[in-house]
């Protein structure tokens, strides 16, 4: 466990234990340029990068914070019934579960941003190079991409986590592994029914990878399964 000068890992980056991923994340942003070496300079502290960087570690885990928290509320011993007092509050058995879904919601939302961004960037490109429809049709396509890429949070973060993304990576990561899930699907649904959507909705599936992907290192887009190239891998309109 670090040592600081805070009480907490959470007062570390002026935040509460109920603090979200995203207010957790961009705290740590904000500590870390106030005392990297690079930023700092002369102001430097390296033992409180050190220290920002295990409290990140840790606090960014799901497993780990959840530990954490467990040990600055530690369980109460049981009070005899029919005893009433101001002694400490029995730690809710639902709050693991209650952490982890704002954990997962937090984490669905940076999907929903990412979506949207790399959607658009797409259609874009594809409106530019060689437009199978209007921007509206693109449009609406990205809408239902976006959709089913902000299904099953939890376990594309497990996936994610498995494949070796790092606490800040994990959001890009989990899309990515939604992305390839949405090419399997239209690749199953495109040998039974086909039609121009199929293909618009391949070519953006496949952009939207490549944009993401740069945002990531390449062997852990290689883990991730690269590229699912799903429009090379259907019938041509």
């Amino acid at each position: 466990m670090v040592s600081t000068g805070a009480k907490t890992l959470y007062e570390l980056f002026g935040l509460t234990p109920d603090c979200s991923f995203e207010e957790l994340r961009t705290a740590y942003r904000r500590r870390a340029r106030e005392v990297h070496p690079d930023v700092a300079g002369n102001r430097a502290d390296s033992r409180s990068m050190v220290e920002i960087n295990e409290a990140w570690r840790i606090l960014s885990n799901i497993d780990l914070r959840q530990q954490y928290d467990a040990s600055l509320n530690p369980r109460p011993q049981p009070v005899f019934a029919g005893v009433t007092g101001s002694g400490p509050r029995q730690p809710s058995p639902q709050a693991p579960h209650a952490r982890r879904q704002a954990w997962a919601r937090s984490v669905q939302g940076q999907i929903l941003r990412i979506a949207r961004l790399a959607g658009r960037s797409a259609t874009q490109t594809l409106l530019i190079r060689h437009p199978l429809g209007a921007r509206k049709e693109y449009d609406a396509l990205v809408t239902k991409i976006v959709r089913g890429l902000c299904e099953d949070t939890e376990s594309r973060m497990r996936a994610a986590r498995a494949a070796g993304a790092a606490p800040l990576d994990l959001a890009v990561a989990a899309t990515l592994i939604g992305i390839r899930t949405l090419a399997d699907q239209l690749r199953r649904d495109a040998a039974l029914s086909f039609s121009k959507e199929t293909t618009m909705t391949a070519e953006l599936l496949d952009r939207m990878w490549d944009i993401l992907a740069h945002e990531l290192p390449s062997q852990l887009t290689e883990s991730l399964g690269g590229n699912p190239q799903v429009a090379k891998r259907i019938p041509a309109p």
